[in-house]
């Protein structure tokens, strides 16, 4: 790794020993079951900063830990992660003291000053990097509870796993714990329901309903979600930390581990752009988009005769008519999605479209309770900026 210049916040001892196993670093690269998305310097430079870890504290990184051996390994690396306090406050001395602290700046050296108080370093780019590199840390532990849940058949051990997994999870920044998490495939059934009212006016401040019509077309969706890492933090900060490598590194390992399967999304990605009657659409936030064009020869329309009954005119009753019957799923993209064996998340949407909403939907008679959803735009009721949801 000419890349990696390491300095001296690393023992000797530590680094002699990671010298002498390098030969099984290659070995190590092959039981990890990678991809062609992995960087092979990535991977590298992920095995040397765990083995700097592991030895750190005393565990053999050829080795996989059973389940008391991870417990004390997770304890010990987290005691000393958070051992930089006194009491109420951080103390720079603690820091500069820290084992797993000193393996960031070995492993940087451009933040070699990232303890430092003087007002010519940049703090608030220290914090962030500290942050991140606080991040990977995390990332590590997560990844070897991951490793070693594969291996456990005791109910308890793997309850006592899964919650100290949880535990760590939510100590990692939002945009990474997204990332981390998030199931890139959606599936997205959508109906587009235009209605109409007739009416009659009984008097000046009365009108009377005598029914309405539903013309709707349907159409699937399939987005596939940016697989990038999202680096955003509460501050603001977004730019990708130095550590952002080993972070990508381990985040794509963690999800493969909890059969996130993103190189099957990666196939599944191909294979439908290779289908013609499907349009392919990259989105401003580098989701994409598989659409089918509608077909507006399909159209369906009904009618509702209102004069014995006018309250059937609500927007629950509208909702009830129409969401009876979903899209069809285009062969083409369930044969992929069965062939892959890929499970998406499924989101279904109604999309209701008036005449003039100010007449039409004001005559719903549930109006009272839902109109405080809605939001007025040129006199129009709309629900852009935050959708109804119905039966979930």
């Amino acid at each position: 790794m000419k890349k990696i210049q390491i300095v001296n916040y690393i023992p000797l001892s530590i680094l002699s020993h990671i010298k002498e196993r390098s030969f099984d670093f290659e070995n190590s690269i092959k039981k990890l079951n990678l991809d062609s998305s992995y960087r092979k310097d990535d991977v590298v430079l992920f095995l040397i900063f765990r083995s700097i870890i592991f030895l750190s504290f005393g565990y053999d990184p050829s080795q996989d830990l059973d389940f008391l051996q991870l417990k004390n390994f997770l304890c010990s690396v987290q005691s000393e992660l958070y051992n930089n306090k006194t009491v109420g406050f951080v103390s720079r001395e603690n820091m500069e003291l820290n084992k797993v602290f000193n393996v960031f700046r070995s492993l940087y050296p451009k933040q070699n000053d990232v303890f430092s108080t003087n007002s010519n370093s940049n703090s608030n780019s220290n914090l962030n990097e500290l942050e991140h590199y606080h991040n990977l840390i995390i990332l590590l532990l997560l990844f070897e509870i991951e490793k070693t849940l594969v291996y456990l058949s005791d109910r308890e051990e793997i309850d006592d796993l899964k919650t100290e997994r949880s535990i760590l999870n939510k100590t990692l920044t939002g945009g990474i714990r997204v990332s981390l998490s998030k199931n890139r495939l959606v599936l997205l059934n959508r109906k587009y329901v235009g209605f109409d009212t007739e009416y009659s006016l009984e008097d000046s401040t009365t009108n009377k309903l005598l029914c309405y019509t539903t013309t709707s077309v349907s159409e699937s969706i399939v987005k596939i979600r940016s697989s990038e890492v999202d680096f955003s933090m509460s501050g603001g900060y977004s730019h990708p930390p130095q550590t952002a490598p080993l972070i990508i590194c381990l985040i794509k390992l963690i999800r493969t581990s909890r059969g996130k399967k993103d190189f099957e999304i990666t196939e599944l990605e191909n294979r439908l752009s290779s289908i013609p009657t499907l349009q392919r659409l990259v989105l401003q936030n580098k989701d994409v988009i598989f659409i089918k064009k509608i077909d507006f020869g399909n159209l369906e329309s009904h009618f509702y005769d209102l004069r014995l009954d006018p309250s059937q005119f609500s927007f629950k009753n509208l909702l009830e008519r129409e969401i009876k019957t979903v899209p069809e799923i285009e062969n083409n993209i369930q044969k992929n999605l069965l062939d892959l064996k890929l499970k998406p998340t499924i989101k279904n949407e109604c999309v209701l479209i008036a005449h003039f909403t100010t007449a039409d939907v004001s005559l719903f008679s549930d109006f009272n309770e839902i109109k405080s959803k809605f939001s007025v735009i040129s006199k129009s009721f709309l629900t852009l900026d935050k959708s109804l949801t119905y039966r979930n």
